[in-house]
């Protein structure tokens, strides 16, 4: 049954990460460096990290250091975390709690995401609430 839920997750973020991607105006694929003979054009990275506290009131999850990677990244209002098929806010992410993100840079060139996917969690999120 774990298996299925966790396929049923991953199914599940797929389809919110390829509409995100389709209502963004970005036409480049995903997972390549850039299409050939056109300059080279960032792509969103994924990285996976353990949080160490969200502070909701700038908007900020704080990630437990690792050379080479944000130790904070931002968020909008409008991101959420899924797991096992359901959407939460990012608040009720927990220290210790392993997610998924993909990162982009904010104006200002800050790491930020809109898009978390927790792989881990230190609790049972099916008790939180919403």
């Amino acid at each position: 049954m774990n298996l299925i839920n966790h396929a049923a997750s991953g199914l599940a973020l797929a389809l919110a990460l390829t509409a995100f991607a389709g209502c963004s105006g970005n036409t480049a694929l995903v997972g390549r460096d850039n299409l050939p003979g056109r300059a080279s054009q960032p792509v969103q990275n994924e990285i996976v990290r353990t949080v160490e506290r969200v502070d909701t009131g700038s908007n900020e999850i704080h990630l437990r250091p690792s050379p080479g990677h944000p130790g904070m990244v931002t968020y909008s209002a409008e991101t959420r975390v899924m797991y096992l098929g359901r959407v939460y806010p990012v608040s009720q992410l927990r220290v210790g709690d392993i997610v998924a993100m993909q990162m982009e840079k904010d104006s200002r060139g800050n790491p930020h995401t809109h898009s978390i996917s927790l792989q881990k969690s230190t609790g049972d999120w099916a008790q939180r609430s919403n």
